[in-house]
Parts: structure tokens; sequence; C-alpha cells
């Protein structure tokens, strides 16, 4: 991926910051000797890299010129300078040659890049620290102003880590596929994390990094208890959750998770009626939740960009897979700019799913259905009732419906059962998980006790 860099001015600072002038020059020399060597760097070292302002110059005649598919060598760049009159402003060529005759090969121009991209990034943070502290003395800024303008800045720095690895060779990736498939062989039946929900987990393979899950359902399904039933047990085995409620107060959450860890009624919660032998319970459940790696934003309104600065901040602060499972309730609920209210919408679900790629986590968004459910003699929803947006329908990689039939028959044999239909999943089966719901509780639980 092409790096991103901070709008920092490009001169060389008077005062000596974070620098490697040796494999500055090395990687000019490296490309001056090696036509093929531009490549190997051009994707993921930027020219604002450079500290020294003429080894910047020299570097982006290297990049226009691999840029036009022209031949990159001394010749080249030396004719290339020359022509935009830079060539006197670096040195004429004889600083050209030298750069040239100083370097036997090109063998180490990637670790000499990165050396240079880890000064830059170095003296980036220096400079942000420098502006933060500005801010923080001008009192004529609010200090709501100040605080956004220190955390854009911040989501800025973070960009400047450059992503490798991106191209593989077929044979790394089949191999990685053979031992996926032999540890299937052997019974590891789930590939991803598990949600709690054993015959759930048998149909989508538990909870997979990187992929956008979609939980639709009409209002009353308690789709929002289920995702959150799902945080809650994967936090409870080590797995960080993040919570983007736009339609429900942490508080609000809050309660639902004591109310599903302890057993009491959520509503005798609220109310304070707690009998005197709940309360050992009631604390010890508390001191359970609370301790766990769950983080909660309930701004209304928010963005994709908003969570991924959220989840980026997180996995700063507690390493790159600490965060598994972003819950987004719900999708309609999110903000935008854009009056086509389908198109703002197709907009944010692909974003969604580019930011699970991107952040190595899984999502999972809440969705409403459309009210034409309520008119169908057959309550159980379809793919296509998706409130607003189909595009969703495409960037999903799993979409799940819930659909309880006591919601609309209170006499039903299916009375305190909910499904889980699974109406698509790009790399497995679809089908049905039957799960028990307590709503006295805000807890689904599995149907019976897991055998072996």
């Amino acid at each position: 991926m092409e790096s991103r860099v901070l709008n920092f001015p490009s001169e060389t600072p008077t005062v000596m910051e974070p620098s490697n002038i040796d494999a500055e020059c090395d990687v000019l020399g490296a490309i001056l000797i090696d036509p093929g060597a531009i490549a190997r760097v051009a994707h993921r070292l930027p020219a604002e890299a450079f500290y020294v302002h003429n080894h910047r110059t020299i570097y982006q005649a290297c990049i226009d010129l691999h840029r036009d598919d022209q031949v990159v060598d001394l010749t080249t760049v030396s004719t290339a300078l020359a022509n935009s009159r830079q060539l006197d402003r670096v040195g004429g060529k004889t600083a050209i040659a030298q750069l040239f005759s100083s370097c036997l090969t090109s063998a180490n121009i990637d670790q000499h890049a990165e050396l240079i991209i880890e000064k830059h990034q170095r003296r980036c943070m220096a400079k942000m620290g420098a502006e933060i502290q500005r801010m923080a003395n001008d009192s004529s800024q609010s200090i709501k102003y100040c605080l956004s303008a220190a955390e854009s800045q911040y989501r800025e720095l973070l960009s400047l880590t450059v992503t490798q690895g991106a191209v593989k060779h077929i044979g790394d990736v089949v191999t990685g596929n053979l031992e996926a498939i032999e540890r299937a062989y052997q019974g590891e039946r789930i590939l991803g994390v598990p949600t709690g929900f054993y015959d759930l987990d048998a149909i989508i393979n538990g909870i997979e990094r990187g992929e956008l899950l979609i939980l639709a359902g009409r209002p009353g399904m308690a789709k929002t208890s289920g995702v959150t039933n799902v945080v809650a047990s994967v936090a409870a085995a080590g797995h960080g959750g993040y919570i983007c409620s736009l339609e429900m107060s942490a508080d609000a959450l809050g309660y639902r998770m004591i109310s599903a860890d302890s057993r009491i009624n959520s509503r005798n919660l609220r109310a304070g009626k707690i009998s005197e032998p709940q309360w050992d319970g009631l604390v010890n459940s508390i001191s359970q939740v609370s301790s766990l790696p769950i983080w909660i934003n309930d701004s209304p309104g928010q963005s994709v960009a908003q969570i991924s600065a959220d989840v980026q901040r997180l996995q700063a602060e507690h390493g790159r897979d600490s965060i598994l499972l972003v819950m987004v309730d719900y999708i309609q609920l999110m903000g935008g700019n854009n009056s086509n209210r389908v198109q703002e919408l197709s907009a944010i679900s692909r974003s969604l799913k580019i930011m699970a790629r991107e952040l190595n986590v899984s999502v999972w968004a809440l969705a409403q259905l459309n009210r034409g459910v309520e008119a169908r003699t057959t309550k159980r929803p379809l793919m296509s009732d998706i409130k607003d947006c189909g595009a969703i329908e495409q960037d999903a990689d799993k979409i799940v419906m819930l659909y309880r039939d006591e919601y609309y028959s209170p006499d039903t044999v299916e009375k305190g059962i909910a499904e889980w239909i699974v109406v698509k999943h790009r790399n497995g089966p679809t089908g049905t998980a039957k799960l028990l719901f307590e709503p006295e509780y805000t807890l689904f639980r599995n149907m019976a006790p897991r055998i072996g």
C-alpha cells in the first residue's frame, strides 16, 4: 500500500532531529547502481521520509522516473534533475556521482529503507507533540477543539505505520491452507474463536478476524442482547470487544451484562429489588463483568472513521490483536452527510468491511428489517428484508437473521426459543441454530449442554 505522510514542513530542520543520513545515502546509491532497486521501495518509502532536503529531491526524481516507466540510473536521474533545474541545487553531477560510487550493492536496500522510515516516524511524533503543546497553551481555542485536533493528529501518526507482506506467493498461501485442513481433519472444526453457542459455531465457524457479519431482525428480536452475550463470552475467554452503541446507553448495556451474569431480573436490578441471598452473587457478577476487556462508546451519530480511530487507539495501548470483536448497534443509525440514504448506507457497510480487514477484527453489525415482514403470513425474515441497503448483502461475509416465534404467537410450541438463521455464509454452509432466550435476564443459552 502507498505510505501516507503527515503535512509537515519539507525543508530540513536546522536543529538535528532523529535521522539516519548513512541509510539515506545507501538507499540512493543502491537505486543509482541497480535499475531494479527502486521498485523494491517505491511503494512504501515516501520522499518526505528523507531528512536531508537534497536527498529528498534526488529520491523524488527517481520516483517520478519510475512512475513514468523509465529506467532509473545515474544518467537518467542526473538528466531529470538538470531538466527541472534542480541538479545544481543538490550539489551537481559530483554529488550524484558520489552517491553512485559509495554504494557497492543494492542487497540491503529494504533494511536501509526501514531505518529511514523509522526516523521519519520519530520526527513526526516529535512535531505532533510540539503542536499539541502549542494548542494546550493557546487559550483562544476551546478545549473540545484542541482534543479533537490532537486525536486527529494521533490517527495520522498511526497511519504512518507501513503495512508489508500484502503480496503473498501462492506457495505460502496453500501451505497455510494445508495446515488448516490438517487441523480440521484432526477434529478442530471451529476455525475462529467460539461464540459460546456451539450450534451457531458449527455453522459460522466461530468468530473470524477480517470478516463482516450482519445480525438482522425486527425490533423485539433481542439482537442487542444476542451480540452483547457473544461479546461477553469472548471477553471472558480473554479476547477484547468494542461496542459502538448508537441506540442504547452504556449504563443500559451494563445492566444487561450484570443481569445475564448474575441471573437477576434486569428490571429488579434497576429498581433495586435485590433479596439478601442475591447480594453476594450480584457483587461477584459486578466484579466479573468489570474485569472483562470490553470497551463501550455510546456517543450518538458515530461514523466508521470514529470507530476505527477508537479501535486503533485500543490496539496501540493493548496490542494489535487485543481487540477481536467490534459490535455496531445498529448500522442504520450510523452518521453521515449524504442526502441519499441508500448510497450512504452502502458506503458505511463497505467501510465496515474494509475496517474489519485493515484492523484485523471481526465486525458484527446489527441491522433493522423493513416493516414488510409484519404484513406477511410467515414472519421469518429473508435477506431481502434488510432495511434501506441492498449493498449490505454484497459486503457482508455472513448474514444472520434473528427470529423468535413467540413474539408473534405467544402460544407457540417454540416458546422461549430463538432461531439464528444463517442466510449467507461466504465460505461455508447456511442453516439455523436454535438457542434458548430468557428475556428477564437478556440472556441467550445453548439448548442443552454440549456432549463430547
